[in-house]
């Protein structure tokens, strides 16, 4: 398992498309920096939460981009053969795109603490991006699940279009419980309800939480409670679905 890790872990580092996206993250990390100071700060922690949004999309792409290729150049097929189990494989995967996640964000968030002062450092702050490391293992398992279970380059624009509907959902969803409960237009109950449920257990509803500027709030421990459930869930029928998928 270790050295299946190992291979794999080396394999991303040396892909390209991963490179270009740890080098987006930093360049975008710098100025969107400089975008804060100088404009000022949109929510708590101003720009060290910013990449939590954008980290779905850039982790979409990458993400199962790799898997993909993994699929189409016979690298899955070949594990098999030399002797990997297939929940070993899966779990490589998983815990290789979860480390290349956190590379990201590590890529944006330091020069964002380095140059950005101590604005950026207090405990607030750090108890979201720790909360983050839940979240991220909760759309890393969603996207772990999309690219070793459906072969196929279309699902790279799939999982990206996919990543963007959710997101424009949660957004519409927090719009809609901004509705004060005494307007004629606020969105009754049950489905009050039933929004936040989704903004809590959606990785993008997570994200946007973590961010800062939605109307719904929940509390930290709830966000990561929900976001490693659903990582585990997530997991858990990945790996039934792989375990019986036919490889060629």
């Amino acid at each position: 398992m270790r050295r299946l890790i190992s291979a794999d872990m080396a394999r991303l580092w040396q892909w390209g498309p991963f490179r270009l996206g740890g080098a987006f993250m930093a360049v975008y990390g710098i100025c969107n920096l400089l975008a804060h100071l100088y404009y000022g700060d949109g929510g708590p922690g101003g720009p060290a939460l910013d990449f939590t949004v954008t980290m779905v999309y850039v982790q979409a792409i990458t993400a199962v981009s790799f898997l993909n290729e993994d699929h189409s150049s016979g690298g899955l097929r070949n594990k098999l053969t030399v002797g990997h189990n297939r929940g070993a494989v899966y779990m490589s995967h998983l815990l290789v795109q979860y480390l290349g996640g956190l590379i990201y964000a590590g890529l944006y968030i330091l020069p964002v603490l380095v140059l950005g002062g101590p604005a950026y450092k207090g405990p607030g702050v750090l108890a979201r991006l720790g909360c983050y490391t839940a979240v991220l293992l909760s759309f890393t398992a969603v996207y772990t699940f999309l690219g070793l279970l459906i072969p196929g380059r279309w699902i790279r624009v799939g999982a990206f279009a996919g990543a963007f509907l959710m997101m424009t959902v949660c957004t519409r969803m927090d719009s809609g419980l901004a509705i004060p409960k005494t307007a004629p237009a606020c969105v009754p109950e049950p489905l009050r309800s039933l929004y936040g449920l989704i903004l809590d257990v959606s990785p993008t509803g997570e994200a946007m939480q973590l961010l800062g500027v939605s109307f719904r709030q929940s509390e930290l421990w709830v966000l990561a409670v929900s976001g490693l459930g659903v990582a585990l869930i997530v997991t858990i029928f990945g790996m039934i679905g792989f375990l019986r998928m036919d490889i060629e």
